[in-house]
């Protein structure tokens, strides 16, 4: 006999991860890209094109992550 479940607590981010989109120059699809902090060759959803993109500031990202604790400081207080 297995013992009786607990009810689920909700679970806080242990991380955070900004996404970054880029328009496809066949298709105008917007790619999603989790930061991408090299230049490379990003496959677009739509139509298959692989396209070059320009890479975004690893500083930018660092500063982001400690601004918001990780992505704790966007967690809504009412469920703390």
């Amino acid at each position: 006999m297995s013992a009786p479940q607990r009810p689920l607590q909700p679970v806080a981010p242990v991380g955070m991860e900004l996404v970054f989109f880029y328009t496809c120059p066949q298709c105008g699809w917007h790619a999603a890209v989790g930061s991408p902090v090299e230049a490379k060759l990003v496959p677009c959803e739509s139509c298959g094109l692989r396209f070059p993109i320009i890479p975004v500031e690893e500083h930018y990202l660092h500063f982001m992550r400690i601004m918001t604790g990780g992505g704790l400081a966007a967690v809504d207080p009412d469920f703390l």
